[in-house]
Order: C-alpha cells, then sequence, then structure tokens
C-alpha cells in the first residue's frame, strides 16, 4: 500500500464519522458504499445482518444491483462455501477468486446476476452474536479484485459498520433533531470542538468577518458566562454537560415578535381552526381573537391568512 492509497483510506474513514453523522438513516448506506467504490472501484453490493445458529438473514440492503437477487440466493445458504469461510474468519476481507465458477451457487444465482468476482468481510458483534457482511462484486470476469483492494476492503470494514450504527443510533435515540441544523459543541473558553456544516454558515450571516476556530468575541463572552445570546436575526441557545457548552443557532422569525397569547391564536387560524373554534379552546371571545389577529397582521406585515401559514411553516422547518 503507497502513501497515496494510505492518504485516500484515511480520508474516507474521516468522511464516514464526520459527514457520514448528517444523514439521515435510510440515506447512509448507498452514500458510505458510494464512498468505498471511490478507493474499490465495484458494481455492485450487499450489506446485510444475519444470525449464525440457525443462519438466518434479518435484512439486507442491495447497492446496484436487482431487487430479487437476495431472494434467488435465499435457498443456497446452506451450501455458500464463501459464507462459510467468512464465519470462520470473522474481520478478515476473503477474496473469492476462480473457484466461484465451479459452484452451483455461481451457476444459478452469481452467472444470472453477472457476478464474476467478490470481496467479502463479515464482523460478529460481541453482544447481539448477530454477524453484519458487506460483500462487493464486479462483473467484468478481466477485473478480478487486487490484494490491496482487499486488504483495504479489510481495514474499512469496522469502520463502517460502526459509523452505520451511531446513525442508527441516532435516529432511534431521537437524537437527529440536531442534524443537519446549526449546533456546536464548545469549550469553557469559548473554543470550537465539534459543529455542524450549517454553524459557521449560520455565524457568518450575522459576524461576516469571523475567521477561525474560536467564536466571535461577543457570543464567547455569553458562553463563558452561560448565558443564551440573542440578537433581531438570531437567537443563540447553550447547555452544559461538564466543561463543555453544546449551543444551537437559529434564526429568529417575525413570529417571535408575538406574545405567547398571539402566538398561540395564529398558530391555530394558520392551521385551519375557525374563530369560533379558537375562542372555545381558549376561553376568549370570538371579537377578542379577531383583534387579536388583526393586530398580529399588523406586527408581521402579512395581509392574508396564506401568508400567515406560510409564516408559521417557515418558522416549523428552521426548528
Amino acid at each position: 500500500m503507497n502513501t497515496a492509497q494510505m492518504i485516500a483510506i484515511n480520508q474516507l474513514v474521516l468522511s464516514l464519522y464526520r459527514d457520514g453523522r448528517e444523514l439521515l438513516l435510510h440515506q447512509f448506506q448507498d452514500w458510505a458504499l458510494e464512498q468505498v467504490c471511490s478507493v474499490i472501484p465495484f458494481d455492485s453490493a450487499c450489506w446485510g445482518n444475519a444470525a449464525l445458529e440457525p443462519v438466518k438473514i434479518h435484512w439486507v440492503h442491495l447497492y446496484q444491483c436487482d431487487s430479487d437477487t437476495a431472494e434467488a440466493y435465499s435457498p443456497y445458504i446452506p451450501h455458500d462455501f464463501f459464507r462459510d469461510k467468512l464465519l470462520e474468519n470473522p474481520g478478515v476481507s476473503l477474496n473469492m477468486s476462480e473457484r466461484i465458477a465451479r459452484t452451483e451457487l455461481y451457476l444459478k444465482v452469481g452467472k444470472a446476476y453477472q457476478v464474476e468476482w467478490s470481496v467479502g468481510t463479515l464482523l460478529v458483534d460481541p453482544v447481539s452474536s448477530l454477524s453484519e457482511y458487506i460483500t462487493l462484486w464486479r462483473h467484468d470476469a478481466q477485473r478480478p479484485f487486487t490484494e490491496f483492494e482487499r486488504s483495504a476492503k479489510e481495514l474499512l470494514m469496522p469502520h463502517l459498520v460502526e459509523a452505520f450504527r451511531a446513525v442508527l443510533l441516532r435516529h432511534f435515540l431521537k437524537e437527529r433533531e440536531t442534524q443537519r441544523k446549526a449546533w456546536a459543541l464548545v469549550d469553557q473558553q469559548g473554543f470550537i470542538r465539534e459543529a455542524a456544516p450549517a454553524f459557521s454558515a449560520r455565524l457568518r450571516s450575522h459576524w461576516p468577518d469571523w475567521r477561525g476556530n474560536r467564536l466571535p468575541d461577543e457570543l464567547a463572552r455569553c458562553v463563558i458566562e452561560g448565558r443564551a445570546f440573542k440578537t433581531k436575526a438570531l437567537d443563540i441557545e447553550l447547555s452544559q454537560s461538564e466543561n463543555l457548552r453544546f449551543i444551537e443557532v437559529k434564526e429568529r422569525s417575525a413570529l417571535d415578535k408575538l406574545t405567547a397569547r398571539e402566538s398561540e391564536i395564529v398558530i391555530r387560524f394558520a392551521n385551519g381552526e375557525t374563530y369560533s373554534a379558537i375562542s372555545n379552546a381558549l376561553s376568549l371571545a370570538p371579537a377578542t381573537v379577531r383583534n387579536h389577529l388583526s393586530r398580529c397582521y399588523r406586527k408581521l406585515g402579512v395581509n392574508s391568512k396564506a401568508e400567515l401559514a406560510k409564516l408559521v411553516a417557515s418558522k416549523r422547518r428552521a426548528r
């Protein structure tokens, strides 16, 4: 493995953890395999999870291949020598070479789906004992996988699995609310430790000359003192954990001008409730509801219910 190849693998691993954390669960596997393809070119792939005793595939993600590939393969699982070899060597990438042409699996399944060469890796989770595997396929009989590609796959496999697990956990633990939003993790002195891609852009909209890894002085003082920062355009909230602060930058909406009561009435009205329904829900006279709405229209500079609904929808998307 030469220096250029080592750099490419290192960059790919960093991308899995840095860029991958911004992806939604359903996007990650295709995206990750596209990154792998930049280092190990391949034509199609299979990423799955299975139980070992008895052997049962729990789920499978197919990349660039027919959706019925897994179904066609299923009857041959007990006779798949390649699977057996992977199970005997967890964590080791195996390059299936000329032996593929001498198996019933190849004749019945592989050849039908143009699979000429395979390189696969399987890992066994120490807690669940489930196996996770990724197999890359090439369709050109003249282009077998090289030893470098086999070893690169072996190096990348645990990172692919762990990065995917992190995305999976964020999805189900409901932490993905912070994804694609302007957040940062900073220390007590205002130096940035981690940040979402949108964070810098949001800050530069208010501090156009700001650069570097420390927050703008005005904001850093708030972080050091442990207080929120608000302007007409930005609302920056922070929470503390140990010696770190989690801060989130939100763009302020025209709706922030409203009182709590006005805001509730506007949201209900924008959602389709009538004057009568709002008055009943909030124990107000219908005339009072109309007066509140008239005042809100002036504050917000809107002239119709459609414009009002658009403002409310815009604020929801910004959350």
